[in-house]
């Protein structure tokens, strides 16, 4: 690691110093506008951090090279550039020109810009810069950041905190609900790019914007534009950062006493033997016997709680007019707290390492035609230890209570009862070998871009062609020894084991698989301005794709390439910056779909209307700056809709038999049933959006309202009857599901003399479905239907509490799921048959996605930042609303699996848990805290209770939260001595994640709670990060 800094801060240094001996020039002089020297404008040197401000008679003095550009902003007026050419002390820059909203760009469909006021689609863009943060990945940064994006983090351990997203939440429950990376135009992966690569970041959300795209957009579009060369001098950024990764909110378990009296409590309230003598109570309590009677924090012994990460970039940006380009190389090194017995030479821990380069070359060939460029390399390497799964180590330490195992025997044997995780988590890490993963991700593109104005003013066509390659390489050195299990001891005291898992010899394997893709697609483009009023802009695109995994090549079917091509396009016309109208289609053709049916037609509409266009409402509402209103309504085919290929066909086997004893006879026999009735995905989606800028544009506000309804979705039939003598249950386009809901963002930016400035922001996520259609066999009740219900709902029973006594019981229904008491969870006969069964069963919850992750109804952000000179503070809080989940499982549940189970903490209130009050008072507890019918346990049994651990109401959870996702520092930092190497500046940054979190869920991380504890903690992190503007 320490080769790799020193390696890469010499870059930095040399190229540096090839700078050092530019020249550096005073620049001074005085700003004005209409009425005399303006106060607070910002000076600044493009492409640093280096500037300053006006003071109050306009006045500047900065110092700068040959060849910088200076850029002067104020807001309400258009930034003016300043190029160097030598030194001057009585510069004069006058503003005359305002800020028109109608002027002001963003990155919309295939990458191109769009003029703000005519952009009629739902577009969030995000600066850039709110991106450039210590990250694992951007998806990660995504959720309360982003409006229209909904996101949900499960795990903390490097390789696995990677965050899911949706937009606009879940829209389907077919194959697919992810969204399309798009990266320079091209599909990336946006776990692969380093935040301080991005330029422009836009998220296209309704059928206007993504109709383009064709099936590729149907769950929305995340779009990426990375940065690229400049003119300018070269500039060289170089960042080295460190991160302190904290473990908190782990989960709280008793210790061996408290767990033996539990333990005893849980048969005695039963009415069965206590599992513990007295005598053996003796002994736990004074740690008398460790082998048999061991008192181990798992936790304890296999997290030490911090870990470090760290990372390096450098970049370099420049070029000519004939020529620019942009490169750059990051390095990303990442452990978990796992703590490593390195004597033992199986001792692994888990590390994320991540390698990447990025060349983005644009070259003018002729005044009209451009060349660009483009490679990228990512590789990701995660080490682990030799376990099949690190999740077993979590589950483990949920699972093996201290009195189940010592960490090695007196002996020297070490413990276990089982595989997985019923092994030692000391064992996992330190005796189980070693796993390697890793994953290079290439690809490479040119583009030729022609302006054919020639031809007609505004015309211009761009062809593409890329390869990607992505390679996956899996190996593992597995050994397995010896695990025992104590029983007893002799009468002389040796201790007496059984071996519970044998052992194996090392040994060795690996795994690997290759995926490539050609793609190559051409847009044409035109814009025009005819007169003062009629502006025309339209496209036309074609792609086509070609894909194929090595793995799946196993037949001649498989190996075919999966192959898409398609085409769109989109019309807009406005007049006069008031009335504006785009139209698009998309037409693409998939391998999904039978001959006849292969190509899908989707159009979309969208108009708008600005009346801040208007003269009288320039006049009479001079502090509405700019306000539109637009819709959009469309369709968006989706044609991921099986992980099979070729659905449509019906797939039959030849072979051979011999019936009856006779000779051998050729034979066909039907192992899948195609549907050849196969139809297009669609999404029908309707977007009704509000922009507007207030108080010379102090205060900006997007607000969004959409309804998206998708037909088709492909389905197993359920009501074919058996009789018709199917081999398999067809599929068909039957499921139907609606989403809908709003979303949001308003920023505020205030200047607070001419030293400092204030901006705040805020967003919102809001996304609910219902599934309008879902075939399944006729259910018994209504209320047993998916249809008419959320996707992801969970049913279970209605839990009335707990019964009072024994008369509670004999006057209710009867329950099914066997022997119960008073202190038992209750449950409500939903169908009045005076029975608690199956049939009682309702939706109690929904919000879960395939993967079983927490998907929120609501989530947002806010937050904002403060400068005052060179220092910056920013802040950001992200919350979530009502978000379902259930407790339960090893670790929360007491004594649920019998000797397997940790118990937490909590259950040793005597508040928390249902105790009778024969029991309180032969063992001292206070009566009054007996028998509470708020108790958030049970009466304990040892042992499952089929009663106590149906899915329902009882265990339901609320993982809402509000957290300080983000705090971070920034000192701008430059001195005289910087300069005899070249440094411009440096930028000293301090961040600090998920630095406080509130939630009714305390135990754990409120976005991990569907695991109760099962799952590797999102630790709070501290970054120290210093940036180097040569």
């Amino acid at each position: 690691m320490k080769k790799q800094l020193y390696f890469l801060i010499s870059i930095i240094l040399m190229i540096g110093s090839f700078q050092a001996h530019a020249q550096t020039y005073r620049l001074a002089g005085t700003v004005y506008d209409q009425d005399g020297p303006l106060p607070g404008v910002a000076v600044i040197v493009q492409g640093s951090t280096v500037g300053t401000m006006t003071d109050d008679n306009g006045h500047f003095s900065i110092k700068a090279q040959k060849g910088d550009k200076l850029i002067f902003q104020m807001m309400g007026f258009k930034d003016i550039e300043y190029i160097v050419v030598k030194e001057n002390t009585k510069i004069s820059i006058t503003f005359t020109e305002t800020t028109q909203e109608l002027d002001q760009v963003i990155i919309t469909a295939l990458g191109t810009t769009q003029r703000k006021i005519s952009n009629l689609a739902a577009v969030t863009s995000i600066d850039a810069k709110l991106l450039d943060q210590p990250t694992t990945s951007i998806s990660n940064l995504l959720g309360g950041r982003v409006a229209g994006v909904i996101s949900s983090l499960t795990s903390g351990e490097p390789g696995k905190n990677i965050a899911e997203f949706w937009i606009r939440g879940i829209g389907t429950f077919g194959a697919n609900s992810s969204a399309l990376v798009l990266i320079d135009g091209l599909e990336g992966d946006i776990n692969s790019i380093d935040p301080s690569d991005i330029e422009n970041f836009s998220v296209l959300k309704d059928a206007s914007a993504t109709a383009v795209y064709g099936v590729r957009g149907a769950n929305g579009v995340v779009l990426i534009t990375t940065k690229r060369g400049s003119t300018d001098k070269v500039r060289i950024t170089g960042r080295v950062s460190t991160t302190l990764s904290h473990l908190r909110r782990l989960p709280d378990y008793v210790g061996a006493y408290d767990y033996a009296t539990l333990a005893n409590e849980a048969r005695e309230v039963r009415g069965e033997e206590p599992l513990y003598s007295n005598v053996e109570m003796d002994i736990i309590r004074n740690n008398l016997d460790p082998d048999l009677y061991p008192d181990v924090n798992w936790q304890k012994e296999i997290v030490k709680n911090n870990s470090w990460k760290r990372a390096y970039y450098v970049s370099a940006q420049g070029g000519a007019k004939a020529a620019k380009y942009f490169l750059s190389l990051s390095v990303n090194q990442e452990d978990a707290a796992y703590k490593v017995d390195h004597s033992s030479p199986y001792a692994q821990n888990v590390g994320y390492d991540t390698y990447g380069f990025r060349s983005n070359i644009d070259m003018n060939l002729t005044p009209t035609t451009k060349l660009y460029f483009g490679s990228t390399g990512h590789l990701a390497v995660n080490r682990n230890p030799g376990v099949a799964n690190t999740d077993y180590i979590w589950s483990a330490q949920a699972n093996i209570h201290p009195l189940r195992l010592p960490t090695v025997y007196s002996n020297g044997q070490l413990p276990g009862v089982g595989q997985g995780a019923q092994t030692s988590p000391y064992v996992m890490i330190n005796r189980l070998g070693k796993r390697l993963d890793t994953e290079f991700q290439s690809k490479t593109t040119v583009a030729l871009e022609q302006d054919l104005g020639m031809i007609t003013k505004g015309l211009r066509i761009r062809a593409q062609g890329a390869f990607d390659y992505t390679s996956w390489f899996s190996e593992s050195r597995h050994v397995q020894p010896e695990l025992y299990e104590a029983v007893s001891r002799t009468s002389t005291g040796e201790l007496v084991t059984i071996k519970r898992v044998s052992e194996q010899a090392a040994s060795y394997n690996k795994t690997t698989n290759n995926y490539r893709k050609y793609h190559f697609e051409s847009t044409l483009n035109y814009d025009r301005l005819f007169g003062k009023d009629h502006r025309v802009s339209g496209l036309v695109y074609y792609y086509m794709s070609d894909d194929k995994y090595s793995s799946e090549s196993v037949s001649n079917m498989s190996a075919i390439p999966k192959r898409y091509q398609g085409i769109s396009s989109r019309l807009t016309y406005g007049y006069s910056d008031t009335y504006l109208i785009d139209l698009n289609f998309g037409y693409t053709g998939s391998e999904n779909f039978q001959k006849g049916r292969r190509f899908g037609f989707f159009p979309s509409v969208a108009v708008g209307w600005v009346p801040t266009q208007y003269k009288f409402m320039k006049d009479n509402l001079p502090w509405l700056n700019f306000f539109k209103v637009r819709a959009s309504y469309g369709t968006v085919g989706n044609d991921r809709i099986s992980s099979k290929r070729f659905p449509y066909l019906t797939i039959v086997n030849r072979g051979t038999t011999s019936p009856w004893g006779s000779a051998s006879a050729e034979t066909l026999w039907e192992t899948y049933t195609g549907a050849d009735n196969l139809k297009w995905e669609v999404a029908t989606k309707f977007d009704l959006g509000f922009e507007g800028t207030l108080f010379v544009d102090k205060v900006d506000f997007v607000l969004d309202f959409f309804n998206d309804v998708r037909d088709g979705i492909f389905q197993e039939r359920q009501q074919v009857p058996s009789y018709v003598g199917l081999m398999s249950r067809p599929y068909s386009n039957i499921g139907k599901m609606r989403s809908y809901g709003a979303d949001g963002n308003v920023s505020f930016k205030q200047k607070i003399g001419s030293d400092m400035n204030l901006t705040l922001r805020a967003n919102f996520t809001y996304s609910k479905n219902d599934v309008k259609n879902w075939e399944e066999s006729n259910p018994a009740y209504p209320y047993q239907e998916r249809s008419g219900y959320p996707y992801g709902v969970v049913r279970g029973y209605y839990a009335l509490g707990l019964f009072k006594d024994q008369q509670d019981i004999d006057t209710s229904p009867v329950q099914t799921f066997g022997e119960y008491r008073p202190g038992d969870i209750k449950y409500r006969d939903v169908n009045g048959d005076g029975r608690i069964d199956s049939d009682d069963r309702v939706p109690i919850a929904y919000g879960l996605s395939s993967s079983g992750a927490i998907v929120p109804i609501l989530m947002y952000g806010f937050g904002g930042e403060f400068q005052y000179k060179k220092l910056s503070i920013g802040v950001l809080f992200k919350g979530t609303g009502n978000s379902d989940f259930f407790y339960g499982g090893a670790g929360y549940i007491p004594f649920a699996s019998g000797r397997l189970g940790n118990v937490l903490a909590q259950a040793m209130e005597y508040k928390n848990r249902w105790i009778p009050k024969d029991y309180a008072e032969k063992h001292g507890i206070p009566l009054e805290q007996a028998e509470n019918p708020d108790a958030i346990y049970p009466r304990l049994t040892y042992g499952s209770s089929s009663n106590n651990t149906q899915t329902s109401t009882f265990w339901k959870g609320n993982g809402r939260y509000l957290r300080l996702q983000e705090i971070t520092i920034n000192y701008n930092w430059s001195a005289k001595f910087m300069k005899k190497i070249g440094l411009q500046s440096a930028d000293l940054q301090l961040v600090g994640n998920n630095l406080a979190v509130w939630s009714p869920v305390k135990n754990f991380d409120p976005e991990q709670a569907q695991n109760s504890g099962r799952a590797y903690p999102i630790p709070v992190t501290f970054t120290f990060q210093v940036y180097l503007h040569f």
